[in-house]
């Protein structure tokens, strides 16, 4: 199994959860802030103090859908993925892949690929 995690802007979140959804995957979607590789013409927050000056970037708003796919189907997934997002001059979306080593259905005794899969 592999844990796919996709940052992405929020006008892209269709076309990102389009491609989960119609391999019938779950998805989980967060609002999230951060400065990871900041684009360069964002702004930044300096403060002077009498010791010296601190400079702050300011946060980026990006949307992270996340979801957890067999080893089956990951490299069709990541595909669509590259195929489906335009070429930018500044990196806007960001795909990662993880190994999941074991998953368990708590309340069940569904283990591994098993919890993937609907009733």
């Amino acid at each position: 199994m592999k844990e796919i995690n996709v940052y992405i802007q929020l006008n892209d979140l269709v076309k990102g959860t389009d491609i989960l959804q119609k391999h019938k995957l779950c998805i989980a979607v967060f609002d999230i802030q951060g400065t990871g590789r900041t684009p360069r013409f964002t702004s930044e927050i300096i403060h002077s103090y009498q010791t010296g000056r601190t400079t702050i970037p300011e946060f980026i708003g990006r949307i992270l859908v996340i979801s957890i796919v067999s080893d089956s189907i990951v490299n069709q997934i990541i595909e669509e993925m590259m195929r489906s997002f335009d070429v930018q001059e500044e990196p806007y979306r960001v795909l990662f892949v993880k190994d999941v080593t074991n998953a368990y259905e708590l309340g069940t005794e569904l283990k591994g690929d098993e919890v993937l899969v609907s009733k």
